[in-house]
């Protein structure tokens, strides 16, 4: 069963990525690029006036963070719903977990985004690569792996 899973979690991992991401799919450029100016509406609402202009966070006149495709949370999420799609279960069951789990992955990304903004402004720029790779990765880590674990423990009951 597990081999079986994780076939299928390369597949569905692929597939999502290919229609979802990938630049050269027609499906993928619309939700990035409305992701990516929701993230930046939501931040410019919750940061200083001003900070935000155009696609960056002002951290100071001479240092920016640049909020790019990468940074939308997409690519969490069609981690998350090949995971969920790849296990075995009632596709009504793994499309709620599946709206429910974007929903959560897409409201961390804001909370990453304030958190690495806020370290960044405390810290400097020195301070960038551990609050972004580090943090910010654990982040979507432990909550995808809690809410798959959620997902399995209540796709047998």
């Amino acid at each position: 069963m597990a081999q079986r899973f994780v076939l299928s979690y390369l597949i569905w991992l692929g597939v999502l990525f290919g229609l979802f991401y990938w630049d050269l799919s027609p499906l993928a450029h619309a939700p990035n690029e409305f992701l990516r100016l929701k993230l930046l509406a939501i931040m410019d609402w919750g940061l200083t006036p001003g900070q935000v202009r155009g696609s960056d966070i002002w951290i100071n006149p001479h240092y920016k963070l640049m909020i790019e495709k990468a940074c939308n949370g997409m690519i969490p999420v069609l981690m998350y719903l090949a995971s969920i799609f790849a296990y075995p279960s009632s596709w009504r069951r793994r499309i709620i977990w599946g709206i429910g789990g974007t929903a959560v992955m897409l409201i961390l990304n804001v909370l990453r985004i304030f958190m690495v903004t806020w370290f960044v402004m405390q810290g400097g720029r020195e301070s960038f690569s551990l609050s972004h790779d580090v943090f910010g990765n654990a982040i979507f880590m432990v909550a995808g792996l809690v809410m798959f674990y959620l997902f399995i423990r209540r796709a047998h009951r």
